[in-house]
């Protein structure tokens, strides 16, 4: 990673912890919740009306927003939000997993309700895209390396085919593919309306339909999209 971006990569905990112009009390916040049928998202109910919840589920549970197809984890819940509330966005909405604790949180502890309480939306705002986690590892400084040779004879379907991933996910030809990409992983993040309307709503489509067309598996699907969902939302490749 170069200097310039370990200058600018600022923590969740820079931005809980920086000040940034207070923003006003109307704002808008939505919490997208991709869950299972075993996944109890009770929690949710004491963060009401400060949060909307849009809780999407896998297995056509009741109650529940529908995705067309269980393909791609969360990735699917996430994409068919987009989609769907594309021209009625909140001001700010977050991404998580459904569960109360997730490893993937690391501010204070691996509660998702302290995650919330925490997050600076101010500095959601100012960058547009912020990922939820702290810890920099896995995914930083470099995740792949996609025109390393060493890929080719990769045990990963992933690192093997990752060109033709990348060229097919984002409708581009391989002169686009980046030579490095690393970002924070994993699939928990927080978008203005602003950097989601960066991409077109057609944009977003083709990357869902990408996931119900791949031959890729389930997993691999949402493994995929972890890995580059700062670029879907236009961050750097190394970010």
């Amino acid at each position: 990673m170069s200097k310039l971006n370990r200058e600018n990569r600022v923590s969740v905990r820079e931005k809980i912890h920086s000040p940034y112009d207070p923003l006003p009390l109307t704002i808008s916040k939505a919490l997208v919740l991709a869950k299972v049928r075993e996944e109890n998202v009770s929690w949710v109910d004491d963060l009401q009306p400060q949060w909307i919840p849009y809780i999407y589920t896998a297995d056509n549970e009741p109650g529940y927003f529908p995705v067309p197809e269980n393909k791609g984890r969360e990735g699917m819940a996430y994409l068919t939000h987009i989609i769907d509330q594309y021209d009625t966005l909140t001001d700010i909405t977050v991404f998580m997993h459904a569960s109360a604790t997730q490893w993937h949180n690391d501010v204070g502890d691996t509660n998702s309700s302290s995650v919330l309480s925490m997050l600076r939306l101010e500095a959601v705002k100012q960058r547009g895209y912020v990922n939820l986690r702290c810890h920099h590892r896995p995914g930083c400084p470099t995740a792949v390396r996609p025109f390393d040779p060493e890929l080719v004879s990769s045990s990963s379907i992933v690192y093997r085919n990752f060109t033709t991933i990348y060229t097919e996910l984002f409708n581009t030809s391989i002169e686009t593919v980046p030579k490095e990409i690393g970002g924070v992983c994993c699939g928990q993040f927080a978008l203005t309306r602003e950097r989601i309307h960066r991409r077109r709503r057609e944009d977003y489509v083709h990357m869902r339909d990408w996931a119900f067309s791949t031959s890729l598996d389930n997993f691999t699907v949402g493994s995929v999209f972890e890995m580059l969902w700062h670029m879907v939302f236009l961050e750097d490749p190394v970010s």
